[in-house]
């Protein structure tokens, strides 16, 4: 069975919906594992194409069935890097002020 395309106004099919939040999150979960750049450039964009497939396959593992626009897969891999770079930016920002204070 294969899942249906998204549609206009529907969950998967604009660039921004609810999940992309949860992208992000999985980008900063990714950054605290300190996973490099092209590791979670690689899950993100992996993920994007095992998802399709998958959908086809087991439709009920997911909460929308329908297959995300490429408009949405993109943001939603783009929002995983960019959860990853916020991570690492907030830690870096943090190890630098830690740094900072325990000079003489």
């Amino acid at each position: 069975m294969n899942a249906r395309p998204s549609l206009p106004g529907e969950i998967n099919y604009e660039p921004i919906d609810r999940y992309t939040v949860p992208h992000a999150a999985a980008g900063v979960v990714l950054g605290a594992a300190r996973l490099p750049l092209w590791a979670v450039a690689l899950v993100a964009v992996g993920w994007e194409l095992v998802e399709r497939p998958l959908k086809d396959a087991h439709p009920s593992l997911f909460p929308r069935q329908s297959q995300d626009s490429l408009a949405n897969a993109a943001v939603d891999a783009l929002a995983m890097v960019g959860g990853w770079a916020l991570w690492r930016y907030a830690t870096r920002s943090a190890d630098a002020r830690y740094r900072i204070q325990r000079l003489p």
